[in-house]
C-alpha cells in the first residue's frame, strides 16, 4: 500500500475513534436535591464496571420465613434466572448475577443510585393472580365461629396492637347511607374507588368489631391501626381452620379515604384463580388522563383463551387482580368475556413504580420469595488506585522506550497512543464496559503491543549490524519478526476467546478488552509504526542516512 493511503488510512480510524469516544446527551434517572428524576446529561460512551465507578453489592438467599423449601440449590438455580432477566431489564452496564454456593444468589450492579429500588426489583415475586370476589358472604356467616374462637383463646388482649390507642366511636357509624357501590367499571381497570359502602359486619366480638362492611361483595374495611391485630388473628391455626373453604383473605395494596377516614381494604376472594401471570408475554407502563399511571399487560394465545373463557363465566361479578397476594386496587366488574389485553393500575403511584412492575412481570415471577442478608455499597477506590498503577506502568513502559531505542522508541511510543485511542473506542464502540480486569487486560494488551515493536527494533538491529542500508534493514526487520508477532498474538486471540465464551462477568469483561487490545496492537505496532518509518524515510533520498535504535 502506497504511503499516500497508508496515511488516509490511519486518519481514518483516528477520526472513528474520536466519534466513538466523542460525549453524548443521554437521559438517565439522577439524583437533583435529594430526588431521583430523568434528566439529559452528557456521557463519554465508556461504560465502567462496579470496581471502577463504584455501584451496590447484594447477597439473596430464600426466605423460608413463609415456609421450608426441600431442595434450596434447585429453588435457587430457577431464581437465578429470574433475578438475572429482571437485572437485564433494569438496564445495569456489567452486572454480576451468579450463584454463591448452594443456597445465595449475588448480586452487583455498578453505578446504581437508588439502592431501595434495586432491591425492590430484585426481591418482589411478582406472582399474579386473577381471583373473582366472594359474593356468598362467607365471612359474614363464618364470623360468630371466629369470635367465639377468639373469646376461648383470649386473645384480644394479647393479639392487640400494642400502643394503640382504642377508638371507642364506631368506625362505621353513619357512613353506610353516605356512599354507594359503583358497579360501572371496565373489566380491565382497578381504580380505586372511596365512594363504596361501609357498615359493620358483626357484633362485639374480638373479630367482627374490627371489620367494616365494603360496597362490594367480598369487599371488607379495616382501620390502619387494626390492621396488625387482624393479620395476628388471621395468622393463628385455629382462626385458619375457621374460615371459609375454597375462600382466600388478602390485603389492599393501598388505602382509601371514605368520609374522612383512612381504611385498609380486606378481600374474601375465590381460592382458585382464574388465570395466573404465568400466560404474560409482554407488560409495560402507561399513564392515562383519568385513571393515572398503569401497567399495560398481554397475554399468550392461550392465556387470552382461557382469560376469555373465565371471565365469559363470570360476567357481573367482581375480579381482584391479586400482585403477590396484594390486591392491585379495587377489583374491577367483569362487563364481559375478556381477552388477551388488560390493565393494572398504580393507585396514585408514581410512574416509576409502573415501569418496576411491568419490569418484573416481563421478567418473570420468583419461583421462591428471597431476602437480602447482605447489602454493601461499593466505592470507586480500589479502581482508581488501580487506574494509578496502570498510567504508572505505561509511564515505565514510554521511559524505558525512549532511553532504549531512543528516536524508533519515539515512534513506537506514538503508535502506543494511537493503540490506546483505538482499544477505547472498540470498547465503547461495541458497548463493553471496562471493569478491574479488564483494565487488567488492557495493560497487558500494552505489553503485547510494545513487545511486538521490540521485536521488529531488535531485527532491525540484527540487519543493520550486517552492514544493510537502513531502508532494507527496516523492511526486513518487518517482514523477518512478522511471524513471531502473528503467532503470539493469535495464541493469546484464542485464549481470550475461550474466556469469553466460557467466562462470566469479570473474567469476560477482562477477555473482552484483550481481544480488543490485540486487534488494536496489531494495527499499531506493524502498520502504523511501519508508516512512520515510512515518512521518516521519504524526508531524504540520502541512503547513508542512520537510524537511532
Amino acid at each position: 500500500m502506497s504511503l499516500k493511503y497508508r496515511i488516509l488510512c490511519i486518519l481514518a480510524l483516528i477520526a472513528a475513534s474520536i466519534w466513538a469516544l466523542f460525549p453524548r446527551t443521554v437521559v438517565e434517572r439522577v439524583k437533583r436535591n435529594g430526588e431521583f428524576v430523568y434528566d439529559t446529561v452528557r456521557r463519554v460512551p465508556l461504560k465502567r464496571g462496579l470496581d471502577l465507578q463504584g455501584g451496590m453489592h447484594l447477597a439473596l438467599e430464600v426466605d423460608e420465613s413463609k415456609g421450608p423449601v426441600p431442595d434450596k440449590s434447585k429453588a435457587i438455580d430457577n431464581a437465578l434466572k429470574v433475578v438475572r432477566n429482571r437485572i437485564d431489564e433494569f438496564g445495569v452496564s456489567e452486572p454480576l448475577v451468579q450463584k454463591a454456593g448452594n443456597d445465595r444468589i449475588i448480586v452487583e450492579l455498578p453505578g446504581i443510585d437508588d439502592p431501595r429500588r434495586a432491591q425492590d426489583v430484585v426481591q418482589k415475586s411478582a406472582f399474579l393472580e386473577f381471583q373473582i370476589t366472594d359474593k356468598t358472604q362467607a365471612l359474614e356467616k363464618s364470623l360468630p365461629r371466629l369470635d367465639a374462637l377468639l373469646k376461648d383463646r383470649k386473645l384480644v388482649t394479647a393479639a392487640a396492637t400494642p400502643g394503640a390507642k382504642k377508638d371507642t366511636t364506631s368506625s362505621s357509624a353513619g357512613l353506610q347511607s353516605l356512599f354507594t357501590a359503583d358497579t360501572t367499571k371496565k373489566a380491565d381497570s382497578t381504580k380505586t374507588d372511596s365512594a363504596a359502602a361501609v357498615g359493620t359486619v358483626g357484633g362485639p366480638g374480638a373479630f367482627s368489631k374490627l371489620v367494616q362492611q365494603g360496597g362490594l361483595p367480598g369487599e371488607y374495611y379495616v382501620l390502619p391501626t387494626d390492621v396488625g391485630t387482624v393479620t395476628q388473628y388471621l395468622a393463628l391455626p385455629e382462626v385458619a381452620a375457621a374460615l371459609p373453604p375454597g375462600k382466600v383473605l388478602r390485603w389492599s395494596s393501598d388505602t382509601v379515604s371514605i368520609g374522612g377516614r383512612v381504611y385498609r381494604g380486606l378481600y374474601v376472594l375465590d381460592a382458585k384463580p382464574i388465570i395466573t401471570g404465568e400466560f404474560l408475554t409482554n407488560a409495560k407502563p402507561n399513564t392515562s388522563p383519568t385513571e393515572g399511571n398503569l401497567v399495560e399487560f398481554t397475554m399468550s394465545n392461550e392465556g387470552a383463551r382461557r382469560f376469555r373463557a373465565e371471565t365469559g363465566r363470570h360476567v357481573k361479578d367482581f375480579m381482584a387482580i391479586v400482585l403477590d397476594q396484594k390486591v392491585m386496587g379495587q377489583p374491577p366488574v367483569i362487563q364481559s368475556a375478556i381477552g388477551a389485553r388488560g390493565q393494572i393500575t398504580m393507585g396514585g403511584k408514581d410512574l416509576q413504580a409502573a415501569q418496576d412492575l411491568a419490569l418484573v412481570l416481563r421478567a418473570g415471577s420468583l419461583p421462591v420469595p428471597l431476602k437480602v442478608v447482605e447489602v454493601r455499597q461499593i466505592g470507586a477506590s480500589l479502581g482508581q488506585d488501580s487506574i494509578h498503577k496502570g498510567v504508572t506502568a505505561i509511564g515505565l513502559v514510554v521511559i524505558i522506550m525512549l532511553g532504549y531505542y531512543r528516536f524508533s522508541g519515539a515512534l513506537a511510543v506514538a503508535a502506543l497512543v494511537l493503540y490506546i485511542l483505538y482499544t477505547l473506542a472498540a470498547l465503547a464502540g461495541f458497548q463493553a464496559v471496562l471493569t478491574l480486569p479488564g483494565l487488567a487486560g488492557f495493560v497487558l494488551s500494552i505489553g503485547i503491543a510494545v513487545d511486538a515493536n521490540v521485536l521488529i527494533f531488535e531485527r532491525i538491529r540484527e540487519e543493520l549490524a550486517h552492514g544493510k542500508t537502513v531502508r532494507t534493514a527496516i523492511d526486513e526487520g518487518f517482514r523477518h519478526a512478522m511471524s513471531a508477532i502473528v503467532d503470539s498474538n493469535v495464541s493469546t486471540a484464542l485464549t481470550a476467546a475461550v474466556l469469553y465464551q466460557y467466562g462470566t462477568g469479570p473474567v469476560r469483561g477482562f477477555a473482552v478488552t484483550l481481544l480488543a487490545g490485540i486487534a488494536a496492537s496489531m494495527i499499531t505496532s506493524i502498520f502504523v509504526v511501519r508508516t512512520f518509518y515510512m515518512l521518516w524515510l521519504n524526508r531524504s533520498r540520502d541512503a547513508q542516512q542512520s537510524l537511532s535504535i
